[in-house]
C-alpha cells in the first residue's frame, strides 16, 4: 500500500496504468481501460499484463518501451540510474526477474512514485511543462512569457498542459485553479468550487509527443526529464533564458549554481533549445558545442527572440499623471545583478548636483536585498525623492512606464531584458547597458547606451536625459517608430522551432 490507501486502491491504480501502457506499447485493446471490477479484478488484470509489457521491451524499441513499463509500474519516471539498472537486468535475466524487480522497487521506495494514481498516455502530442506558473502568482519576466504564450498556443494548436506530482517524479494534469493560473492569469474568473474539490490528479505520461519546457523546470524533476530526453522516445524542447547563475554565479546565491548545474543535465540530452535573444542563444550554443568532450551531440540552438509588443491602449481618461518634474522608473527585482545601487548613486550625486527629478523603483524583493536596503533607507531618510512600490499588476506597470520621462535598465546580466523592450513599447526611451541582449535591444533606436559598471557612465546618462530635451525627444521619437514584434509572432515562431522543427505536431 501507498499514502495510507487500500492494496485495492493501489492495485486498481496500477492494473489501469498498465492497460494504458498496453494500449500504446502492444496496440492490443483486449484490455478496456476501465473494466467491470466483477469481470477481471485488478490483480488479475495486471498480472495478465505485466508479463507481456516486459517481453515487449525486447523489441527494436527497447529503450522506450522499458521507460513506458517502468512509468506504469511504478507510478513515476525513472531516472538515468534506475533505467540503466532496469535495462542491464533486461539484458541478464528471464522476464519474470525484471518483473519482480519492477514491483520490488515500488514496494521498496513507495514515497517516490504516486503508485495511487491512474495515467493518461499522451500519443504523439504535444505536453508543455507549466508547473511553476500552475502552483504560484508570481509574474516576473519569465512567468510573463509563459502566461502569454499558452493561451496563444493553445487557440491554435492540440496541446496538454502539464505540472508535477509533488514529489516531482511524474507529470500530472493540472487542476481547475492552475488552469486558470496558467491561461488566465489577472482575470477574475469563478472556479466551480465543487469541481475545485472534485479534482483528482491523473499522471501524463508523453509517448512518441514533443514535451516543451517553456520555464525552468523545478531541480527536482532533473533527474527524471534526463531520462525522459535520453530513453523514453519522446523529444524534449526548451526555451533558453540565461545562464546567470554559473556563468555571472557571484551575482546569485551559491545554490543556484548547484540548481542550475542540475538543470544543464536535462539541456545536454535536449533536442532543441530556442534562445531568447541573440546573447541568450550564444551561451546555450556554447554549452552544447562543449558537449562534445562527452561524446554528446547536444540539443540543436535556435534564436527565437522575444516580443516588443505594444501594450493594451491606457483607458479613457487615464492620461499619464502630470508630474511637476520629470520621473525615472527603474523596473526591476531588488537583486545584485539588476544594478539598483549603480542606479541610486547616480541619482543621488545627480540630486546633490542640483537636478530636479523623482526616481521610483519597481520590483519586489529577490534573493538579497542587502547592498540596496540600506542605500534606499539612506536616501529617504535624507528626503531626497525616491519611491518604490514593490511588485504591481501589469495595468500598473505600463501605466508608470507611460508616466516616466525615461526608464533606466542596466543589468549586469540579462537573457534579453524585457522590462527595456516594454518601456520602448510604451515609446519611453531607456538608459540601457552597453552589451548582450540589452545592446541588442537598444541597437533599433530609443536608447542610451552606458558601461554599467562605471559610475561615471550612468550618472552622465541620467544627466543627459534630464538636460537635453531634444536628445530625449529624439530618443522618444525613435522608441515610438520601432518596429513591433508581437506576442503572435513570437508563438507561431517558438511553436515552429520546438515542435515542427523536429516533425512533431502542427
Amino acid at each position: 500500500m501507498t499514502r495510507g490507501l487500500s492494496a485495492q486502491t493501489t492495485l486498481s491504480a496500477l492494473a489501469q496504468r498498465l492497460r494504458a501502457a498496453a494500449r500504446v506499447l502492444l496496440g492490443d485493446p483486449s484490455e478496456p481501460d476501465e473494466p467491470s471490477r466483477t469481470e477481471i479484478a485488478p490483480a488479475e488484470s495486471a498480472a495478465r499484463l505485466l508479463p507481456r509489457l516486459v517481453a515487449a521491451c525486447r523489441g527494436d524499441d527497447a529503450d522506450a518501451a522499458l521507460w513506458l513499463v517502468a512509468t506504469a509500474v511504478a507510478g513515476a519516471f525513472p531516472t538515468p540510474e534506475e533505467h540503466r539498472a532496469l535495462s542491464r537486468l533486461l539484458e541478464l535475466s528471464p522476464d519474470h526477474v525484471v518483473e519482480s524487480a519492477l514491483l520490488e522497487a515500488v514496494l521498496g521506495d513507495p514515497s517516490r512514485g504516486r503508485a495511487d494514481l491512474e495515467m493518461d498516455v499522451i500519443d504523439h502530442g504535444v505536453v508543455v511543462d507549466v508547473d511553476f506558473c500552475a502552483r504560484h502568482d508570481t509574474q516576473t519576466g519569465i512567468q510573463r512569457v509563459v502566461r502569454t504564450v499558452m493561451p496563444l498556443w493553445q487557440a491554435a494548436h492540440d496541446l496538454t498542459a502539464a505540472a508535477w506530482v509533488d514529489e516531482y517524479s511524474a507529470m500530472r494534469r493540472l487542476a481547475p485553479r492552475e488552469e486558470a493560473r496558467v491561461f488566465a492569469f489577472g482575470r477574475e474568473l469563478r472556479i466551480d468550487p465543487t469541481q475545485d474539490r472534485a479534482y483528482r490528479p491523473r499522471l501524463l505520461v508523453p509517448w512518441h509527443s514533443v514535451v516543451i519546457l517553456p520555464d525552468v523546470p523545478n531541480p527536482g524533476a532533473s533527474a527524471a526529464l534526463a531520462a525522459l530526453a535520453q530513453f523514453s522516445g519522446n523529444e524534449l524542447a526548451l526555451v533558453g533564458y540565461d545562464m546567470i547563475p554559473v556563468t555571472s554565479a557571484e551575482t546569485r546565491p551559491t545554490a543556484d549554481a548547484v540548481t542550475f548545474a542540475q538543470y544543464l543535465t536535462v539541456i545536454k540530452h535536449a533536442h532543441r533549445v530556442a534562445g531568447i535573444s541573440r546573447s541568450a542563444t550564444t551561451e546555450f550554443a556554447g554549452f552544447a558545442s562543449a558537449l562534445a568532450a562527452q561524446g554528446l551531440t547536444g540539443p540543436a540552438v535556435s534564436e527565437v527572440v522575444l516580443t516588443e509588443e505594444t501594450p493594451p491602449a491606457a483607458a479613457a481618461g487615464t492620461a499619464p499623471a502630470p508630474h511637476d518634474r520629470p520621473l525615472i522608473v527603474c523596473v526591476g527585482t531588488h537583486e545584485p545583478h539588476k544594478n539598483h545601487r549603480t542606479v541610486l548613486h547616480a541619482a543621488e550625486r545627480l540630486w546633490r548636483e542640483g537636478a530636479r527629478f523623482d526616481l521610483r523603483l519597481i520590483g519586489g524583493p529577490g534573493w538579497t536585498d542587502t547592498g540596496l536596503a540600506p542605500a534606499i533607507a539612506h536616501l529617504q531618510s535624507a528626503g531626497w525623492p525616491l519611491e518604490t512600490i514593490g511588485r504591481v499588476s501589469d495595468g500598473q506597470l505600463w501605466s508608470a512606464l507611460r508616466e516616466a520621462s525615461f526608464t533606466v535598465f542596466i543589468s549586469l546580466h540579462e537573457g534579453y531584458g524585457l522590462p527595456v523592450a516594454e518601456s520602448l513599447a510604451c515609446g519611453t526611451p531607456v538608459i540601457t547597458s552597453n552589451f548582450g541582449s540589452q545592446q541588442e535591444i537598444a541597437e533599433r533606436g530609443g536608447c542610451l547606451t552606458v558601461d554599467p559598471r562605471d559610475d561615471d557612465s550612468v550618472t552622465a546618462a541620467m544627466r543627459r536625459l534630464l538636460e537635453e530635451p531634444a536628445t530625449l525627444a529624439r530618443l522618444r521619437s525613435e522608441a515610438v517608430g520601432r518596429r513591433r514584434r508581437t506576442w503572435d509572432e513570437y508563438a507561431t515562431e517558438l511553436w515552429a522551432t520546438l515542435v515542427e522543427a523536429g516533425g512533431g505536431a502542427a
